[in-house]
């Protein structure tokens, strides 16, 4: 799922650079940009950023310095893993909260160029949130059970593993 996320932002990342690209085209070359062209790659970007930090997420990307927890044993390791995710399960559950209330608030603005409702482009960070924090539960589920999921780093050696190391 997170490799189909990250063909998703890459496509994004396209269009981003092609509507960029044919702007400056059409304003340097034929003085005549294109309409809505800066709108649309600002909100495919904003979408980028979540569906990206989404992927991240899944795949066990974020940046973390985990060099004194990888000193602890294993259990202690599970515990402060499973602590952490759930300060960050809090934290998306204020962004779920709050971005939805944005979004309400502004279910009535339209974009200036484009002329399309607001809400489809800020409705990203409460729906991106509340599939983090899905991610994050499955992942805490996953721990209580002794099943890795989201994670494409399983193999990777632990304090307790520098033998398995190639």
């Amino acid at each position: 799922m997170s490799r189909s996320l990250e063909y998703l932002c890459a496509a994004l990342l396209i269009v981003i650079i092609a509507t960029v690209f044919g702007n400056v085209v059409g304003r340097y070359f034929f003085s005549s940009p294109f309409h809505g062209s800066d709108e649309v790659a600002q909100f495919l970007f904003l979408w980028l950023s979540y569906l990206g930090a989404l992927a991240a997420l899944m795949a066990g990307r974020h940046y973390s310095v985990s060099n004194l927890v990888d000193l602890l044993p294993p259990m202690a390791r599970d515990v402060a893993a499973t602590i952490s995710d759930l300060i960050v399960l809090a934290m998306l559950l204020v962004l779920v909260w709050y971005g939805w209330q944005l979004v309400e608030r502004l279910s009535f603005q339209t974009s200036p160029a484009l002329g399309i409702p607001v809400y489809y482009v800020y409705f990203a960070l409460p729906l991106t949130s509340a599939l983090m924090a899905l991610v994050i539960l499955a992942k805490i589920v996953g721990r209580t059970r002794g099943v890795r999921i989201f994670e494409t780093d399983r193999d990777a050696p632990t304090p307790d593993r520098l033998d398995d190391r190639p």
